[in-house]
């Protein structure tokens, strides 16, 4: 990746300002788009132990989720009064409640009798919260109801019985919690975080899916791999296009929270031309646009692979070699081929991730393919926000913008629907909750049906399992085939640190200055 040095900090930042300067609609690019925030020259040293070793599990408990804003729910999880949401996060868990029209508070989910979990699921319309255990019962706003055998407690100050609450505070729909009583409002956690979603606000968006998977590994290790777009290359070369396969990703830090924009801002040619395939469906038959490799599922789980050269041999979907001159394949699109395929049903691909037909290949001639995707994504708006889809940057709609808020929350931005949450899976450092959100626009003839509930996959099932995702399910497939391996990597490694890089890790290393803030009360590096 080409980038510029300035004061021995590597930016992309000049070349992103060229690309704004030939945007179609630049009387739309906001100011929040043109800030520009990198870090000083790295690399970050991490150490390996900081995933591993129970101990940071142990000071996380203490030192941030006990601390810390971290979003919790979403107003779309409340259809009425009387919604109940629990919110678990390592060994703490806590009950988000919507007490009245448009008001929510969140209680620490404890019995104040005897501690049992007041709710381990949700539950719809309640009038009381009562523990199932003796059935002590508490209003939705917290105070105390009823008490069983009354006459038993007779020391019992009803007054001072109310379920203890949490700070709660919300940001574009989202519900926001933090144990600590002395915290800063939710306002300086974010900080600026709203200015860039100026042209459509999380506040005009709607929970279209909601998909929680358990993983084996800590979730630092399965957070990291979607701040990045240094690992696309090798893990997702499906999806180079254009000119996003120099992989340049501008990426900036501000405050608690970071920013990638995957543009391909410095575009100088376009891909390798290679001769179609008769077969290739972008499936099950796909050549890496790269080395121009086809891989082809033949069946029952083999997979062959042949080279522009004549070389071929046949692989398993785990790229375990079967037989054939070609010894060697690319794991993940031997995955991607010859792995779990998405039913008919399926969600279809998104404009810019669709084969461009005949009539816009005709037009590619007339205008770069950066502002032909960008048509193409504005005449899908059109359909939803009429009022605004005229009024975007091309840069919005054709580029990747990835938010990551401290600690575990990412919000794409732009038109994409993508938000993700990552935790422990309860007190097992050693597996975590990775959940992935689809945020669409609010039609503005408000008609919509927000999904309320969260569909779970366990550890062993495939991420198609979950088709309201669509294609995005299978690349989750090609990011997991690494993740428990980087997990086991770093438990067999003979160093005791992980090397960051200094640009393209620039979002992982801002995360680990925050974190050794908050968990090892050690100042940020700066």
């Amino acid at each position: 990746m080409s980038s510029t040095q300035n004061n021995g900090v590597r930016t992309m930042d000049d070349a992103f300002a060229d690309m704004l300067a030939a945007d179609s609609n630049p009387d739309y690019i906001t100011d929040a788009l043109r800030r520009n925030a990198p870090l000083p020259a790295g690399p970050t040293l991490v150490p390996v132990a900081r995933y591993i070793d129970r101990k940071y599990h142990e000071l996380e408990k203490e030192n941030l989720w006990s601390r810390v804003w971290q979003m919790a729910a979403h107003e779309d999880d409340f259809v009425e009064v009387g919604d109940v949401v629990p919110y678990d996060i390592a060994t703490r868990s806590y009950l988000i409640v919507k007490t009245a029209e448009n008001e929510y508070k969140a209680y620490y989910n404890a019995c104040l009798h005897r501690g049992r979990k007041l709710r381990e699921v949700r539950a719809k319309g309640l009038d009381e919260i009562r523990c199932p255990f003796h059935g002590w019962a508490w209003n939705l706003d917290g105070s105390l109801k009823q008490v069983p055998c009354a006459y038993d407690f007779s020391d019992l100050d009803r007054d001072k019985e109310s379920l203890p609450e949490v700070k709660l505070s919300r940001w574009g729909r989202f519900l926001f919690i933090n144990p600590d009583p002395d915290c800063a409002p939710l306002e300086a956690h974010l900080g600026d975080l709203a200015d860039h979603f100026e042209v459509l606000p999380y506040e005009r968006r709607f929970k279209q899916a909601h998909v929680a998977k358990i993983i084996r590994a800590n979730w630092k290790v399965v957070q990291e791999a979607f701040m990045e777009s240094y690992h696309v290359l090798m893990t997702h070369p499906q999806i180079l296009t254009g000119g996003a396969h120099d992989l340049c990703t501008k990426y900036d830090a501000f405050g608690n929270y970071s920013r990638a924009i995957r543009c391909g801002a410095l575009e100088t040619e376009g891909l390798p031309s290679w001769e179609p395939l008769t077969s290739e469906n972008g499936t099950t038959c796909l050549r890496h646009p790269l080395n121009g490799w086809v891989y082809e599922h033949l069946g029952d789980g083999v997979v062959q692979v042949s080279t522009p050269k004549g070389l071929s041999g046949k692989f398993t979907t785990n790229a375990e070699w079967l037989e054939g001159e070609l010894k060697d394949a690319n794991p993940h699109l031997c995955l991607w081929a010859g792995g779990c395929q998405l039913p008919a049903s399926a969600p279809a691909p998104r404009a810019r991730d669709m084969a461009l037909s005949d009539e816009a290949k005709a037009e590619m001639d007339k205008v770069p393919l950066r502002q032909l995707q960008a048509r193409m994504q504005r005449l899908m708006l059109k359909d939803v926000v009429p009022s605004i889809a005229d009024n975007i940057p091309d840069v919005e709609l054709h580029s990747s913008m990835y938010f990551t808020v401290f600690p575990n929350w990412h919000p794409w931005g732009s038109f994409n629907l993508i938000n993700y949450r990552f935790r422990p899976n309860g007190d097992n450092h050693e597996e975590c909750i990775m959940e992935c959100m689809y945020m669409a626009p609010i039609p503005e003839n408000g008609e919509y049906t927000p999904v309320g509930e969260i569909h779970w996959l366990g550890p062993d099932d495939d991420w198609t399992e979950a088709a309201e995702l669509g294609m995005l399910t299978k690349i989750f497939n090609q990011d997991l085939r690494n993740l428990p391996h980087v997990y086991a990597g770093m438990k067999a490694t003979a160093r005791e640190h992980l090397r960051l890089g200094d640009y393209n890790e620039l979002k992982l290393r801002h995360f680990h200055n925050l974190y050794t803030e908050w968990v090892d009360g050690e100042p940020r590096q700066r």
